[in-house]
């Protein structure tokens, strides 16, 4: 029934006809409009793994957007789930920041990579850790995500706990043996961040596991 009314959703908005229908998808995904999306889907004559001016796809998009159906269609079709964009990150990146692991496990049961790093760095673990997404963070690392790893500006994990304030899962990390003690390029620790954040209970946690 959710395909037939997108169809119908998607024919009744086809006025512009002549758009591409890869610029309707991705339009119809920035406005929020999910079951016209995935009309278009529907209707398999769009070009997945096509990008917009950021060179992001419609999985990237839909992620971004929280759209489940969508992003669950547009993988199904045979999205590509490693897709790069500009800055080099993929649709992994994007399901790291949602507490729902729906999209994780989406992108992780399509073979999804998760030890891919953006241009920066940064691995879709990096971003789970900078919103202090644990289950997220547990989930890439049992993947192959490497926890110890640091970002081209010498940031570990624990730095991105410390931006945040996220006492559970910097916890989570110190025992499994990511070092609280490494400095990034600016010679901070882990604890310094914290402290200068303001996140004294965290700081300490840190300070301890230096010693």
């Amino acid at each position: 029934m959710r395909l037939f009314v997108a169809a119908l959703l998607f024919s009744a908005s086809a006025c512009a006809l002549a758009q591409a229908p890869e610029q309707r998808l991705f339009e119809a995904i920035e406005d929020g409009k999910s079951v016209v999306a995935e009309g278009i889907v529907a209707r398999g004559q769009v070009k997945l793994d096509a990008r917009n001016a950021q060179e992001e796809t419609p999985l990237h998009l839909a992620i971004e957007k929280g759209f489940k159906e969508l992003a669950a269609m547009l993988v199904k079709a045979g999205a590509r789930v490693d897709a790069r964009s500009k800055s080099g990150e993929t649709p992994l990146h994007a399901a790291a920041l949602h507490e729902d692991m729906f999209f994780v496990e989406l992108l992780l049961a399509a073979k999804a990579d998760a030890k891919i790093r953006n241009e920066a760095g940064e691995s879709a673990l990096y971003w789970a850790a900078l919103t202090g997404n644990g289950p997220a963070a547990r989930r890439l690392i049992e993947q192959g995500a490497d926890p110890k790893l640091a970002d081209l500006k010498g940031n570990t994990l624990l730095h991105a706990c410390a931006d945040g304030g996220h006492l559970e899962l910097a916890n989570a990390l110190l025992a499994i043996g990511v070092d609280p003690r490494q400095r990034n390029q600016e010679g901070k620790r882990p604890s310094d961040i914290a402290k200068e954040r303001g996140y004294a209970e965290l700081a300490k946690r840190l300070e301890r596991f230096e010693k």
